[in-house]
């Protein structure tokens, strides 16, 4: 990853003749200390793209919030942001004293880009030094208050985008979603070399929509040749969607997704 400059100032000499040599760590430090009163920052990734992990990421928000955890979600999906639609956040983001205020939806406190465009039909259409800005100040800039958790929905993939993320923020841990085809399994698989090469931690792989359509086994499969947690499995259901496209996250309302979130938590041991 090429780093980009941006300007920071900074009154202390030594840490601007540091931040010469090695502008990267600078940036983390200023993220580290804007998330120092955040528990455990959660970051969700999928090799593939459509394989669910956003709506995995909503639901998980919402249902810590729901047991009680103050709870953040930051879509960091900055080109095709869907976090905010599926929270039913229409409202734009609004800034004070300089820091982006994040938008609370059923106890969860929400930052999108999404909800930084006029409409959204509108697409975010910026190169990688934008994009390396745009979330950098995500994460800089956004007054989470005291969170619990913040969940962070990675884009998909192995590239600028999600590995921007994976350098800046203090990630506890990442938990890898697919589905159990072998052609969104295989991409998986590249999330948790990713997570190593990063030196992240893998909390573990969820196997998504499993069912009739996409079969089922090929993430808990997975998860036992590289030795990693299989934290569970999410039937492919119509109200999952339906509530998705509502904006109401559908472990709200729905007692058996609910029970099967609590299970992977507690698989998880977050």
């Amino acid at each position: 990853m090429v780093i980009i400059s941006i300007e920071l100032k900074s009154a202390n000499p030594n840490a601007e003749k540091a931040a010469s040599e090695n502008p990267f760590s600078q940036y983390r430090e200023i993220v580290k200390k804007n998330l120092s009163n955040v528990g455990k920052v959660i970051a969700v990734h999928s090799g593939k793209g459509g394989v669910g992990k956003s709506t995995f990421s909503v639901n998980l928000a919402a249902f810590l919030a729901q047991k009680g955890f103050s709870s953040g979600l930051l879509d960091a999906d900055i080109d095709c942001p869907s976090c905010n639609k599926m929270f039913g956040i229409t409202e734009r983001i609004k800034s004070v004293d300089g820091k982006f205020v994040p938008i609370e939806a059923f106890g969860v406190k929400v930052i999108s880009a999404g909800n930084m465009v006029a409409n959204s039909d509108e697409a975010n259409v910026m190169r990688g030094p934008m994009m390396f800005k745009l979330i950098f100040e995500l994460l800089a800039k956004t007054d989470w208050g005291s969170l619990d958790y913040l969940i962070i929905d990675l884009p998909p993939g192995t590239g600028d985008n999600p590995l921007t993320v994976m350098q800046l923020a203090p990630l506890y841990g990442i938990v890898v979603v697919t589905q159990p085809q072998e052609v969104a399994v295989v991409d998986a698989k590249k999330s948790v070399n990713m997570a190593a090469k990063t030196n992240i931690p893998v909390i573990g792989i969820v196997e998504n929509m499993f069912g009739t359509i996409f079969g089922s086994g090929g993430a808990e499969n997975a998860a036992d040749s590289l030795e990693i947690s299989f934290l569970g499995k999410i039937p492919l259901e119509q109200s999952i969607r339906e509530s998705s496209d509502a904006g109401i996250p559908d472990v709200i309302k729905n007692k058996k997704l609910a029970g099967i979130f609590d299970s992977i938590i507690s698989e998880a041991a977050i």
